[in-house]
């Protein structure tokens, strides 16, 4: 029967998606990946390929999903430990696709040679965080970790940009958060290392602008003399979240103030606190 080309799309996709859902058969079939990726690519610009490449992909898409190659290896524990890890992590498989993408590579050497001190360090990383993972799903959410994570969240949308490393911590809790699973004292931690640069600033301005503060605000032009903080900072779209020459920043840290009867969210550097001697001066205190 002909095939149209939608149709051998559909099936190279299919075959690829299986075949990637094992990340050792992924690494010996890696010739037969690019093949399929290859025809299904041409066939989605509206090219056919040759005869024969349509053949033999037509084959390839008959025979299914090949068996891992037969090996008489026996594997290091690390190894199987490791192998089993990567399951765990394709159900988190865009956290996780550098993990499962090296470990895969990895565990598939050491199925068939044994790999050495720094490779088993590796692997063991990756175990630890397939622990984390399976232990996410027993966890609890605990209140006060889930409101540091949302802060921590918040923060890191006021930078321009994270490390691929920083983003992930922080896509780790983001994710959590998202689907209502706990998450690890390490994790949470590894989040505040990565937006560590902010959260040092929210806690200064936090510890600086309580609520019921007389300030001066001098955003405007006379500037306010009688400012008051109403709460502690906040860390949203504020609008105009200038990082940058030009530059803008998802969200923004703001103080909220009440500045002539009005709510406004003041950025830190237009807030000038009193000392004792002013405040006396004008009759605060």
């Amino acid at each position: 029967m002909r095939k149209s080309k939608q149709q051998r799309i559909d099936e190279g996709n299919a075959l690829i998606a299986s075949i990637k859902q094992d990340p050792i058969l992924a690494e010996e079939q890696s010739w037969l990946l690019r093949f399929l990726g290859d025809l299904v690519s041409k066939f989605n610009r509206g090219k056919g390929g040759t005869s024969r490449q349509r053949s033999l992909f037509d084959e390839k898409i008959a025979a299914g999903i090949p068996a891992r190659k037969v090996n008489t290896h026996v594997a290091q524990p690390e190894v199987l430990k490791a192998e089993a890890a990567l399951k765990v992590l394709q159900t988190q498989s865009m956290l996780y696709s550098w993990e499962i993408r090296v470990g895969g590579e990895i565990v598939a050497n050491g199925l068939k040679y044994n790999l050495s001190a720094k490779q088993l360090a590796l692997l063991g990383t990756i175990v630890y965080k397939a622990e984390q993972v399976e232990n996410q799903h027993q966890c609890s959410v605990n209140p006060e970790m889930l409101e540091e994570a949302e802060l921590l969240c918040n923060l890191a949308d006021t930078y321009l940009g994270l490390t691929a490393k920083k983003s992930k911590d922080i896509d780790i809790l983001r994710s959590a958060i998202g689907s209502g699973i706990g998450f690890s004292v390490d994790q949470l931690e590894a989040g505040r290392v990565a937006v560590s640069g902010e959260l040092k600033k929210y806690n200064k301005f936090k510890g600086w602008y309580t609520p019921g503060l007389l300030v001066r605000y001098i955003g405007v032009s006379p500037a306010v003399e009688m400012a008051m903080v109403v709460d502690e900072p906040s860390v949203a779209n504020h609008g105009n979240n200038t990082v940058g020459w030009q530059t803008r920043a998802s969200k923004s840290t703001r103080i909220p103030l009440i500045v002539n009867g009005e709510l406004i969210y003041a950025l830190p550097s237009r807030v000038v606190r009193y000392t004792k001697k002013e405040l006396k001066q004008l009759g605060a205190e």
